[in-house]
């Protein structure tokens, strides 16, 4: 499958220059991302400074200001944001947290603080390229003049990668179907129906056109309207890992009639540096050795300092309970929103990690044994189904509604009844 590159042509960064001024906030939560002393010399090898800078390069006008919740970090983090503070460039608004409440309170917080119509979301170890602000505002413009109901474009990201590598049919990107207990995200691909010549916005600046999605991750331009309607981002603090977020964001805006797409234009992309993760990553030589626009430095310095094994940063939890995490957490999100599908992710994670040693993420490096699969799989079900059941999600479930699925998974597995 050819894969096209595209160029920042005179006509593309005109038209992001038309842009209105001032119609986009970038929004950041931030936690423990600042491990290296400003103060030594090493202010630039922390991973929020990257997505810091990259945003106050971008092209045009289009960004107002960059509001950084910082969730209460014990590292460089104060310091970092003070100093960026009393610097020339987007203006940034700092926020603290007064502890650690998870990343669901700290984007809560930055969208109350934040000035904009349009939310532009990042991680907070992303390397954006410089068209993200004005090319997403520019396509949400497109977009809205033919549907309304739209309030979210995915942008795409790239894992320790500058551009796509793999092509993947459009019904397999940005899926969510909670009665089949089905996502899929692969924001990183290309539309194999795109091949080498993709279709356009009908705009001067040619962006890719969007495809219309069910499910969006955490690189997004959001219509701050549409997110208070879908009422904001749910409480996970029951999870370190908020690995289910956007399944719940997602779900969220849609039940209240906003229509999401995702727009694979490179051009709008970022690199996502995966900050502590070592992960299974594959890794382009030609990427790694491309000197990234604003930071002047190669890719291959990033991940460098990325790919190392860090916990109590981000969203980062260790390798052996972020299996917990993730089956549980989906399946209390799949449970409040679905019994079949609760049942269904149950089965399928006992079939592909259990049973076959298959790992979801590729962050992390290797599957454990057999034993602590079983174990993940036990307490990470009777976790979500806790969760469920006390009404820490919306919509809550009886005990005997998951009494009855966690039964049937377990028959069905030869396991234990499971008691939440």
């Amino acid at each position: 499958m050819e894969i096209p590159t595209l160029a920042a042509d005179p006509a593309f960064t005109a038209a992001l220059h038309d842009v209105p001024a001032g119609s986009v906030s970038a929004v950041l939560a931030t936690y423990n991302r600042c491990p290296f002393d400003p103060a030594a010399g090493r202010l630039r090898d922390n991973p929020l400074t990257w997505a810091l800078d990259t945003l106050r390069g971008q092209t045009g006008v289009a960004l107002a200001e960059i509001v950084v919740v910082d969730d209460g970090s014990t590292d460089h983090t104060p310091e970092v944001l003070d100093l960026y503070q009393t610097t020339p460039g987007v203006p940034l608004r700092a926020v603290r947290l007064p502890a650690h409440a998870g990343a669901h309170a700290a984007r809560n917080a930055a969208v109350a603080a934040a000035s904009c119509r349009w939310l532009l979301f990042g991680d907070d170890d992303c390397a954006f390229t410089p068209y993200v602000a004005a090319g997403a505002a520019h396509t949400m413009s497109v977009v809205r003049e033919q549907d309304r109901a739209t309030g979210a474009v995915m942008l795409p990201f790239y894992y320790r990668a500058l551009r796509p590598y793999q092509s993947r049919p459009a019904a397999g990107i940005g899926r969510l179907d909670p009665a089949q207990a089905l996502f899929t995200t692969h924001f990183h691909t290309w539309p194999a129906e795109y091949g080498g010549t993709p279709p356009r916005l009908d705009s001067p600046a040619g962006i890719v056109a969007p495809l219309p999605v069910e499910l969006i991750g955490g690189t997004a331009l959001l219509n701050a309207d549409a997110l208070r309607r879908a009422g904001g981002f749910v409480d996970l603090s029951s999870w370190a890992s908020s690995y289910s977020d956007h399944l719940h964001l997602s779900a969220d805006l849609t039940d209240a009639g906003i229509r999401l797409w995702h727009c694979p234009d490179p051009r709008l992309g970022a690199a996502h540096l995966k900050w502590g993760a070592v992960g299974r990553y594959p890794l382009d030589p030609a990427d790694l050795a491309t000197m990234l626009p604003i930071l002047d430095r190669p890719l291959s310095d990033l991940v460098a300092l990325a790919a190392r094994p860090r916990a109590h940063t981000g969203c980062r939890v260790p390798d052996q309970v972020f299996h917990e995490e993730m089956i549980g957490s989906f399946f209390a999100f799949f449970a409040g929103r679905s019994l079949p599908g609760a049942t269904k992710w149950a089965a399928r994670c006992w079939r592909d990690f259990v049973s076959n040693g298959v790992v979801y993420s590729a962050a992390i490096a290797e599957a454990p044994p057999v034993e602590q699969r079983v174990a993940a799989w036990r307490s990470g079900l009777a976790r979500g189904a806790r969760t469920v059941t006390r009404g820490q999600l919306r919509p809550a479930r009886t005990a005997a509604e998951l009494a009855t699925v966690l039964d049937q998974v377990c028959a069905e597995a030869g396991q234990p009844p499971i008691s939440p």
